[in-house]
């Protein structure tokens, strides 16, 4: 019994610490890993919806990235725009206000986020926008809610919001990393 034991024991020793030394490794690397992993994560899934859907609610001509189209008008408030035929010269100044700042963070948050500039601030900034974003979806556009994690992925709201969420609360809490603008231009430099 004694001999077998033994033998067990000299071949389960060795994976154990294998095992733990892979551990270890990763634990040195996550830092590094995980929030150039979630970056990545964004710029693959995320970014080209973000930029697409902010490219449609600017005017159009040399200065219609001072005016809202009427897309913007009816993805932002899409009862108001119903109600006055979708003419933007009906926009009230807080709504142009509203349309305008959603415009240019919807555009201007996820480059910052993949180049890792202002990443937390960004990241925190775009998880409002998401949640701005469902809430319009559901109020204003009447999209099905679903059920918090009913185990069904066609639930738009709020379960694939949450997957959208997760990387960046990832950099929220760690920043952006070491390979990142944010590391680059503010790191305290070793000498």
């Amino acid at each position: 019994m004694r001999i077998l034991v033994s033998a067990v024991s000299s071949l389960i020793a060795p994976v154990i610490s294998g095992w733990c030394q892979a551990e270890r490794m990763l634990d040195a690397q996550k830092t590094f890993a995980l929030p150039l992993i979630a970056r990545l994560l964004f710029l693959v899934t995320l970014l080209d919806f973000f930029i697409k859907s902010a490219l449609t609610k600017f005017g159009e001509g040399a200065l219609g990235f001072l005016t809202p189209s009427a897309g913007a008008f009816a993805q932002i408030f899409p009862k108001r725009a119903e109600a006055v035929l979708y003419n933007t010269s009906e926009i009230g100044i807080l709504e142009w206000v509203i349309i305008m700042l959603g415009s240019y963070g919807e555009l201007i948050l996820p480059i910052l986020i993949v180049v890792g500039l202002a990443t937390r601030l960004a990241s925190l900034a775009m998880i409002g926008f998401i949640l701005v974003m469902s809430i319009v979806d559901v109020a204003g556009h009447g999209v099905p809610l679903g059920a918090l994690l009913d185990g069904n992925p066609g639930s738009i709201v709020p379960d694939q919001r949450l997957f959208w969420c997760m990387p960046l609360l990832v950099l929220v809490f760690m920043g952006a990393g070491r390979l990142s603008l944010d590391q680059m231009l503010f790191a305290p430099r070793k000498r």
